[in-house]
Formats: structure tokens, C-alpha cells, sequence
């Protein structure tokens, strides 16, 4: 098996080059590597066909999920080797001539014709927030043009969804760039890893023996609590700094292990934080109070994550309880530096992705804080926090119908979404009630499928909310189905909403506050359908046609529809006035757009998702039942497959049709049947 590591790969690689100048651009930057970075697996992705030999080829992609250690190998790379480090998330935003342009500004560009300087370029998901489609696919052909021809390969590093786009953009340049994906901490390298991230904090430990068993049980046991994620979730480079914080906080770490031994409480990555948290509090046994009561009073977890909600957000910091003069000083006065000091923080932010969703999550549930944390995850497009989900679905919520804020829903999809790596899927269904006379007519189900690519059956996350507030979804959506015909929607906002299909929302109201609409097909998606359906539009300030990349189709149905710039996009959904027949259009409907790509090219979902309650109901059992007849459905295992083929033979309908609700006389036959 090929070897990709530093060593062996990358030094090799990038031999001979030549030392960068001290003054670059902004961005641009030979930076300091880490005396204790530790090389996760790194592997070339057999998702993504190429022809070119690695070793030959002018671009090389990396990819990764969110935190796992991206930008660390990038500096890792240019450290050793030579190679200069472009930052996009520093950098002026990206357009046509952002490489080619660079390496003149820089005084670099001699000695890139020479072949004596290379290019790491980072952070591709904050580049495409902040400009326009056009823009970043001009700045791809930059990157195309300025690379084709060299000796040594421009290396771009992006989340799993950014260099899938990537690639795409670069297959139009005639490029068809590897892909490397890098992979989690094996468990010995987990250990390593913390362990180093320790030392850096206390180099001269007389506990260094207990402190190393104590990270070995706490990532055992931590593993063993997620081991249905495989490695991603216990070897994550976050979650391992934070089980080094837990170990370098405690004083005594022979009562530590003796403490996980006995199994005197779970090991997850939210007691690890809370351990934190309630060793922080101790401080308090050092300050001289007056009153000694207030050691049970203050500086408590949640008063904690309060002043450190207060510090990340800019908001006023709490008021303290009630106490005497001396002491309210004593404690102002500890608090200015315990908090400026806490693990959670660097500065004024977070000072790791764990700890940044730890924050999060307290702020979504604060109600001054709440709307400014909302949009500030909504702003992350793409590149949301990993760790969030974590935080926010607790383990008495986890898999169990527990109400989730409308106004949540988008934030806690897109941190699941974070942590997908190539070849895995989720989807977001968000279903309620249509009928206004029904008693849970404002009630809604949501429904998180998860499905990993080497895991046999998906993880579902199952939730309540109300039809009611706004379903908030941000700039970057992927592959969600939402019905709720008393509930209003919003996307954006940003410069631009990337709508990656399938996408299907109808709704009472719909909001758009982006500036523009741009409709991409997902790289192994067949169902290329994006469809808006709502009572009412509100998009006073859009005025921009939606742009339509590839294969992919829109289409949009409210009142105002056939007015610019929605006018190419219109269309109605046929009208029918036999209530049973179009109650057996909306099941069949159901059933054909709840298919997603499989992992073998076909269009299959899981026989627990179709036959669900919510599917087969009313007359959605006899509708399955007839599919099932005509063959245009099958089941296999666990599995059922739909035959898109057989499906227009049979029933004259497409999944487009199907998507748009546009039903020909020959799909009303065919439902008809199931009435019989």
C-alpha cells in the first residue's frame, strides 16, 4: 500500500525547493511546525476517479471532515519541506487571478516557473462563503492554468463537500486531481497524541506514569461509549486535546484512574467536559471569603460557560449573586483573570472545536445569547462545528422523540453533516401534519439519517418540533425534504444559497435572504431536483436569476412564480379534485423521492424507512403495496431498490415529475388503482 506520510511522500515530493520571502501577501506564510504533530492515516480516495499518477499530477486534492486536522498537516508540509502555506480564511477573497497573481505580489513567481516553489492552499470551505460561485470556479481555473505543466503539485486541502466541488470545477480544466483522504487516530496514536498535547502543557510532571494510564482509560472507554463511529469520533485531534485538558487539570491522577477503573461514572466526551468545568470551580477553595457559604454558590459549570458565552459573543457578563462588599471584590477580581485563563478560551475565543461547541450549545439555550449564536453557526455554511451536535443531542434526547427548536434544525443537520467523510450520506426529513383540524395539526416530526460507508445500517436521530418560529437552514443546504404547511422556512443569509440536490421544501411561508441561488447536483446523486412549493413568498431583495450547474433542475411554485427572476423556474402542480386520489398522489410522491443514491449507483433506502408509519399511512400502504406489484419497488434484505426505469414505464412519471408534483393522467390511473 502506498505511503503518503511526510516522510516518505511529501519531503521527497517537494525536494530542492527553495526558501520562501519573510514578506508574502496576506495569507501567504512559510509557518513553524509542530515539535509534537503526530500523522494521522492519510489515503488516497477511490470515490474520485483519475488517470494521472499521483506522483505526476499538477494538483493534488485533500480531504477531510471538519477538525480533523487539515490545516495542521498543511503547516505540517510547508514546515518541513519548504512549501508555502496560502490561508484562504486570511487572505483577500478569491477570484480569476487569486494564485497567478499571488505569486507575482509575493515575489515568488520566478522561482514557481523554476519549479523551485510549491503551494499549499487551505481552507477551501471559508474561501467559497465568502464570494460567489462565479468567482471561486475562476479562481479554480486559476489554479488549473498556473499548475498544469509543473513539476511539483499545487496540494488543495477543503472539507469532504468543498473538494468534491473541487474536483468537479477541476474535471472542466481537463485536471483530474487525486484525492487524498485523511483518516482518524488509531487508538496507540490517540494515546500519542494526547499524551504529547499533555506534555506541551506540563513538560516536567512528576505524574507523568499515571497521567499517561489515565488517557489510555479515559480514550478506552471513550471509544468503547462511540465505537459504532468506528475511530472518527474518539480520533478526532479535538477531542483528544480535550482529554489531555482533563488529565492536566487534575491534581491527583492516581484518584483519577482509580476513579475510571471502579467505572464511578461514564467516560463521554461531555463528562470529560464537565470534569473540566467542575475543576475550574475549585479555585474557589483558595479565595479568602468571608462568607464560606459561597463555595457552594459560585463560579458553578453553568456560570462558567455564562461569563464564557458573555466573552465569545461581546455580551454583558452575568450578574453575581447577592454578597458582601469584600467578597464581591475578592470575586471580581479572580474572576477577571479565571476567566481570561479558562481551557475553553484563547482570548476571546474558543480554543478548540469541542470547546467552541460547548460554548455554542450553551449560548442556543440562553435567551440573550440565542439569536446572535444562531446566526453566527448559520453563517458557517459548510464549514459548521463538528462537535456541536454532540453537545446539543444529549444522551436522553439521543434517538428518542424529544422537541427540537424549529429554529435549530438547521444548525444541528449541518454539524452532523460536518463530520461526514467521503462516500457517507445524510439526509433531513422534516414532516408535519397537514390538516388544521387535527389536534397536533402545529406538530412536526424531524427525522437525521446518518449512513456511514462502512457501516451496514444508518443512525437515525429522532425529534419533535412545532410548526411554529422558522425553520432556519442557511446559505449551504444538502439533501433535505421538508413539508410543513403551516411553518415558515428561511434560507440564507449570505451572498449566496448553495442548494445541493435532492432538496424538497413546501411550506406556508418561504424566506430567502440570500443575494443569489445556485442549484448544484451532488457528485453521486441521481435525484438532480431542487423544488420550492409555499403559500407565500418573501424575498423582497432577490432579484438575481438562480444560477443551475450541471444536470441539476429547479423548479418553484407560489402565487408570485411567474414574475422575475422566478419566471424560468415556474411551474404548478397538477390539480386534482378527488381528495383520495390526490391523498394517493402525495403518497406516492412520498414514497418515490424518499430514494437516495446508493453506495452501488442505485437508488435504494431502508426497508424500516419506507415501511415507517409516517409513509404508510392512509392510503400509503396500499400505494407501496402496488409498487411492490408492478416491480417498480423491491426489496432485497433490508433494503428496497426502486427501478426509475420500470417507474416511467409504468407509470409515465419521472422523479422530477414526482418531486414537482406534476402528475400525468397516466400516474393518476396508476395510484388510482391502489384504490380500487
Amino acid at each position: 500500500m502506498p505511503n503518503y506520510t511526510i516522510e516518505v511522500f511529501w519531503r521527497p515530493m517537494f525536494a530542492g525547493l527553495r526558501r520562501p520571502p519573510d514578506q508574502m501577501l496576506r495569507g501567504w506564510s512559510k509557518p513553524e511546525g509542530l515539535s509534537s504533530f503526530l500523522e494521522a492515516p492519510l489515503d488516497i480516495s477511490s470515490d474520485f476517479a483519475s488517470a494521472t499518477d499521483i506522483e505526476k499530477s499538477p494538483i493534488i486534492l485533500i480531504s477531510a471532515p471538519g477538525a480533523v486536522g487539515k490545516s495542521t498537516l498543511a503547516r505540517q508540509i510547508a514546515s518541513v519541506t519548504g512549501a508555502i502555506y496560502l490561508d484562504l480564511a486570511l487572505s483577500d477573497p478569491v477570484g480569476g487571478n487569486s494564485l497567478s497573481g499571488g505569486l507575482v505580489k509575493s515575489n515568488v513567481y520566478q522561482d514557481w516557473t523554476a519549479n523551485t516553489a510549491a503551494v499549499l492552499i487551505d481552507g477551501l470551505d471559508e474561501a467559497r462563503l465568502r464570494v460567489t460561485q462565479e468567482a471561486f470556479e475562476a479562481f479554480l481555473g486559476d489554479v488549473a492554468q498556473a499548475s498544469k505543466g509543473r513539476k511539483l503539485p499545487t496540494v488543495l486541502f477543503g472539507r469532504t463537500g468543498a473538494i468534491q466541488d473541487a474536483w468537479l470545477a477541476l474535471s472542466d480544466h481537463d485536471v483530474e486531481a487525486p484525492v487524498l483522504e485523511i483518516g482518524y487516530y488509531g487508538l496507540e496514536a490517540s494515546i500519542q497524541f494526547a499524551e504529547a498535547h499533555l506534555r506541551s502543557e506540563k513538560p516536567n510532571s512528576t505524574h507523568a506514569d499515571s497521567e499517561r494510564k489515565a488517557i489510555e482509560l479515559l480514550l478506552a472507554r471513550l471509544r468503547a461509549q462511540t465505537e459504532s463511529d468506528g475511530d472518527r469520533f474518539a480520533g478526532y485531534a479535538p477531542v483528544l486535546q480535550a482529554v489531555a485538558n482533563r488529565v492536566a487539570h487534575e491534581g491527583n491522577p492516581g484518584a483519577l484512574v482509580a476513579q475510571i477503573e471502579k467505572g464511578a461514572q461514564p467516560v463521554t466526551l461531555r463528562t470529560v467536559v464537565s470534569s473540566i468545568l467542575d475543576r475550574e470551580r475549585g479555585k474557589l477553595n483558595r479565595l479568602p471569603l468571608v462568607d464560606g457559604s459561597l463555595v457552594e454558590k459560585l463560579y458553578s459549570p453553568d456560570e462558567q460557560l455564562d461569563r464564557l458565552v458573555a466573552r465569545v459573543y461581546r455580551l454583558p457578563p452575568p450578574d453575581p449573586i447577592k454578597m458582601g462588599a469584600q467578597d464581591a471584590q475578592t470575586y471580581s477580581t479572580a474572576i477577571e483573570t479565571w476567566v481570561a485563563e479558562h481551557p475553553f478560551l484563547s482570548g476571546n475565543n474558543a480554543s478548540s472545536a469541542v470547546f467552541d461547541a460547548v460554548i455554542c450549545t450553551h449560548a442556543l439555550r440562553n435567551t440573550s445569547a440565542g439569536e446572535s449564536a444562531i446566526k453566527r453557526e448559520l453563517a458557517k455554511g459548510a464549514a459548521a462545528n463538528p462537535f456541536l451536535s454532540e453537545f446539543y443531542i444529549t444522551k436522553e434526547t439521543n434517538g428518542d422523540q424529544v422537541s427540537l427548536p424549529a429554529e435549530h434544525i438547521g444548525i444541528v443537520y449541518s454539524s452532523l453533516r460536518a463530520r461526514l467523510s467521503i462516500g457517507d450520506t445524510a439526509s433531513l426529513l422534516v414532516e408535519g401534519a397537514d390538516d388544521a383540524d387535527e389536534e397536533s395539526a402545529l406538530a412536526a416530526e424531524v427525522e437525521i439519517t446518518l449512513a456511514r460507508r462502512e457501516m451496514e445500517r444508518p443512525r437515525l436521530l429522532n425529534f419533535t418540533t412545532e410548526q411554529v418560529g422558522s425553520i432556519k437552514l442557511g446559505a449551504y443546504i444538502e439533501d433535505v425534504d421538508i413539508t410543513v404547511p403551516h411553518s415558515r422556512v428561511e434560507i440564507g443569509p449570505g451572498p449566496e444559497a448553495i442548494l445541493v440536490t435532492p432538496i424538497s421544501i413546501q411550506c406556508s411561508n418561504l424566506a430567502i435572504t440570500a443575494d443569489k441561488i445556485v442549484v448544484e447536483g451532488s457528485l453521486a446523486s441521481k435525484e438532480a431536483s431542487v423544488y420550492f412549493e409555499a403559500q407565500a413568498l418573501d424575498s423582497t431583495s432577490f432579484a438575481t436569476v438562480p444560477v443551475i450547474r450541471g444536470s441539476a433542475s429547479f423548479a418553484v411554485s407560489w402565487p408570485s412564480a411567474q414574475s422575475y427572476p422566478w419566471t424560468s423556474f415556474a411551474t404548478e402542480p397538477t390539480p386534482v379534485s378527488d381528495p383520495r386520489i390526490d391523498e394517493a398522489l402525495r403518497r406516492f410522491r412520498r414514497f418515490i423521492i424518499a430514494f437516495r443514491s446508493h453506495s452501488k449507483g442505485s437508488l435504494a433506502r431502508f426497508k424500516d424507512k419506507i415501511e415507517h408509519a409516517r409513509m404508510t399511512k392512509g392510503v400509503g400502504q396500499a400505494v407501496l403495496s402496488l409498487l411492490m406489484k408492478e416491480n417498480i419497488l423491491s426489496l432485497d434484505g433490508n433494503m428496497y431498490f426502486l427501478d426509475a426505469d420500470r417507474l416511467g414505464k409504468v407509470t409515465g412519471a419521472t422523479y422530477a415529475d414526482c418531486m414537482e408534483r406534476r402528475f400525468t393522467k397516466e400516474t393518476i390511473d396508476f395510484v388510482s388503482k391502489a384504490l380500487a
